[in-house]
């Protein structure tokens, strides 16, 4: 049961980082002002960030009761470690660079340093939330072993 509310909750997740990624961002950068869009992003990725975290550890506790296996202890640390990057590092880092120049982030000139850290900050961002996507879709395919599978060969008593 754990499992299987697992996987649906990880396809739930999927499905989110897809919409955001594909529909919610694009349309709220043509609708609303950059820094507007930006603020709205900023609310968002860290509530994402935080299910994937919890998501990859809840990987890690179901692969060491032996079910899922080695493969989703890996993949559920992977995907903890990522939303973790991207939660506690890289967000706060953009959030910092956002509050420093204000509204101002896009009409700074490409060779800014702060437009350029922002730049690279959001490339990594950007690959931080496409491998959480990758690491999701891996423990969706995971299938837990049936329990019988788990147990040693019988023993004549």
């Amino acid at each position: 049961m754990l499992h299987s509310t697992h996987r649906l909750l990880l396809v739930a997740f999927l499905g989110a980082i897809a919409l955001f990624a594909s529909t919610v961002t694009p349309a709220l950068f043509a609708a609303a002002p950059p820094s507007v869009a930006a603020r709205v992003v900023g609310r968002v990725l860290p509530v994402l960030d935080a299910v994937g975290l919890a998501l990859g550890l809840a990987a890690v506790a179901l692969g060491a009761t032996g079910r899922s296996g080695r493969a989703a202890v890996v993949l559920g640390g992977v995907l903890a470690a990522l939303a973790a990057a991207s939660l506690f590092v890289v967000t706060p880092e953009i959030a910092s660079i956002r509050r420093a120049t204000g509204d101002t982030l896009s009409h700074l000139p490409a060779a800014d340093p702060a437009r350029r850290r922002f730049g690279m900050l959001h490339g990594i961002s950007t690959v931080l939330f496409g491998l959480q996507a990758v690491m999701a879709l891996a423990l969706i395919t995971l299938r837990p072993r049936p329990r019988s599978a788990r147990r040693g060969p019988r023993t004549p008593s």
